[in-house]
């Protein structure tokens, strides 16, 4: 099963007085978004196992599946590693993603969650505006590349990851025009081409967006706290939510309570087969 997974950092917030009551997710147009939510399976998500600091490794990392009873690589040995600089190799912890390590591969301008990717032994790719960069140079891309990127992969390799972190950085910036903003962007220029992909592809596979840990805004920080997800397989009835949003898809059947929950459902994931009687999320 060919999976795309597109982790909006920052994405999730709390919120706010100055919003109506709303996060900036809830406040954001985001069409493609709320039509994946009716499509999709939604539910919130935990990215951050108890007895670990809210941080974009951490939360990366436990999305991945990550035994963090291993130990945790410094954002330093990650960076170093995705770039292909000597790195620290007793703090390296490789890892094993079921059915998609060696199988996939990691889109990302940031240096540890590149790293993160690598570590699950994803093979980089890098938009360089034009084609596909496998490895070299620094890398880069608009939203729009990366989307196309993707789909690029996705037609290669059986799982794709992509993570953007604009959201985040508006967050910390406390910018919240900017951070509703680039929400719009991701949704218009990263989401829209890439499910269009999806809806209309030939081959089964999946789309899943999530965030990766809660980011405020008006804290400039992140906080422990669930976050949005929405699994859409293109050979699924639809689940009829109204939005994609904190509030919304507290509703949904998404079961994965726990950290890493989310990537093991992906990893056990079949498609319906008739004749087989088997089922899937």
């Amino acid at each position: 099963m060919k999976t795309i997974l597109i982790i909006i950092g920052g994405m999730a917030d709390r919120p706010d007085i100055e919003l109506d009551g709303r996060t900036p997710l809830m406040a954001a147009s985001t069409p493609s978004l709320d039509a994946l939510a009716k499509c999709g399976c939604c539910g919130l998500i935990n990215n951050v196992p108890d007895n670990e600091s809210p941080t974009l490794k951490t939360a990366v990392l436990s999305l991945m599946g990550y035994d963090f009873s291993r130990g945790v690589p410094s954002d330093r040995t990650l960076s170093f590693f995705s770039a292909g600089l000597p790195f620290n190799p007793s703090e390296m912890r490789f890892f094993v993603i079921p059915k998609f390590s060696g199988h996939g591969v990691v889109v990302s301008d940031d240096p540890v969650v590149r790293g993160i990717g690598m570590m699950a032994m994803l093979r980089p790719l890098f938009p360089m505006g034009e084609g596909v960069v496998v490895s070299g140079g620094a890398p880069t891309g608009t939203l729009r590349d990366k989307a196309l990127l993707a789909i690029k992969a996705i037609e290669i390799y059986d799982f794709v990851m992509v993570y953007v972190g604009e959201a985040f950085e508006m967050s910390l910036n406390g910018d919240v025009e900017g951070k509703m903003d680039v929400l719009e962007r991701i949704d218009r220029e990263l989401i829209t081409p890439v499910a269009d992909y999806v809806w209309n592809a030939r081959l089964q596979m999946n789309l899943v967006v999530t965030g990766d840990l809660v980011t405020s805004w008006r804290d400039r920080a992140t906080a422990r706290g669930e976050v949005p997800a929405v699994v859409y397989f293109n050979d699924d009835l639809p689940y009829d939510m109204k939005a994609f949003d904190e509030k919304t898809v507290a509703e949904g059947p998404l079961n994965a309570p726990l950290p890493g929950d989310l990537m093991r459902l992906l990893a056990s994931f079949e498609p319906f087969d008739d004749e087989k009687g088997k089922g899937g999320i």
